[in-house]
């Protein structure tokens, strides 16, 4: 698109098909994350030092084979 926004007969679209590129590109990426996290009332989780660590569940052992 920058090779044909000087160019007379193409320029005027090259720079519409830009600036709707980059409009769309930054109303994805900050605009409606924003808008979601203000609208369903997103909050960060709270890392507390009160609360202990939960051990990752571990499956039980396999009973090993009778020989």
């Amino acid at each position: 698109m920058i090779p044909l926004s000087r160019s007379l007969f193409w320029g005027p679209m090259a720079i519409t098909i830009g600036g709707g590129l980059l409009g769309a590109t930054l109303l994805t990426l900050i605009f409606l994350p924003a808008l979601y996290a203000v609208w369903f009332r997103v909050r960060r989780p709270r890392a507390s030092a009160d609360e202990p660590v939960a051990d990752p569940a571990v499956p039980p052992a396999l009973p090993m084979a009778a020989e």
